[in-house]
This record gives C-alpha cells, sequence and structure tokens, in this order.
C-alpha cells in the first residue's frame, strides 16, 4: 500500500485571499475571494494563532479584517458583519465592543444601534446572493 506524505495534501493559503474561516468542531472551512470554501483539517484556534490580524467574531467564526462591508449594530447584544461576499456573521454578544473597538468604529455611549460601512470604496464587491453562514 502506497503512502502520501502529509504535506502534499495540506492546503497553503495566502492571507489576503481568505475571507473569513467558520469553524466545524476540529475542522474548518476557509471561503476564499474567488468563492471557494475549502475544508481544512486545522482549528480556528490553530489560524488565530498563525494570523494575528484575524479578529475571533465568534466561537464559530474567525474574519479577515481587509473584507469587511459593514457593520450592523442593533443593540447591545445584536450585531453582525456583512462581508465582502455578501455573507452575515453574527457577533457573539460578549465579543460586540471587542470587535467594534478593533474595528475603529465609534458609537455613542448607550445608542448601540446602526449601521456602519468599513469599506465603501470597494470596486470589486462580490454579492451573487446573500449569505447565511
Amino acid at each position: 500500500m502506497k503512502r502520501l506524505a502529509a504535506a502534499q495534501l495540506q492546503h497553503k493559503f495566502d492571507p489576503t485571499q481568505v475571507i473569513y474561516l467558520t469553524g466545524d468542531v476540529n475542522y474548518c472551512y476557509v471561503h476564499l475571494i474567488n468563492g471557494k470554501a475549502i475544508l481544512s483539517s486545522r482549528t480556528l484556534k490553530w489560524y488565530n494563532d498563525r494570523w494575528p490580524h484575524f479578529i475571533r467574531i465568534h466561537k464559530a467564526h474567525l474574519i479577515n479584517p481587509l473584507h469587511i462591508h459593514s457593520c450592523i449594530v442593533v443593540s447591545s447584544i445584536v450585531a453582525h458583519l456583512i462581508m465582502r461576499n455578501g455573507a452575515r456573521l453574527p457577533i457573539s454578544r460578549r465579543r460586540i465592543s471587542p470587535v467594534i473597538d478593533q474595528l475603529g468604529i465609534n458609537i455613542p455611549k448607550n445608542t448601540y444601534a446602526g449601521s456602519y460601512q468599513i469599506q465603501p470604496d470597494w470596486s470589486t464587491y462580490i454579492s451573487p446572493q446573500a449569505k447565511l453562514a
């Protein structure tokens, strides 16, 4: 029986081409700019340690801040990010304030409702269909 080297099966991703990652137990899906979603045998924690500029917005989501289109803050406990490909990702309630601070959004105190556009100058916004992740 012939064995394959594990290094040949690993995917090498350029972090600038990754929009976001979605965790699924000990695997994760890597969503790329070209629309592909690749299953990886690495965890979100592994990617979070290797790519420190990515932001963990939820237990199941790790995002690239370069590909955020807008942030929708409904209240102090409900918020979503709209990504470049149209995916709407929830921000966990305990991470709303740190994520908003990392993105540099200035929200007046006690008024958490609003929609904030992060990258309004994109000419290559991809909107096939709004996908819920």
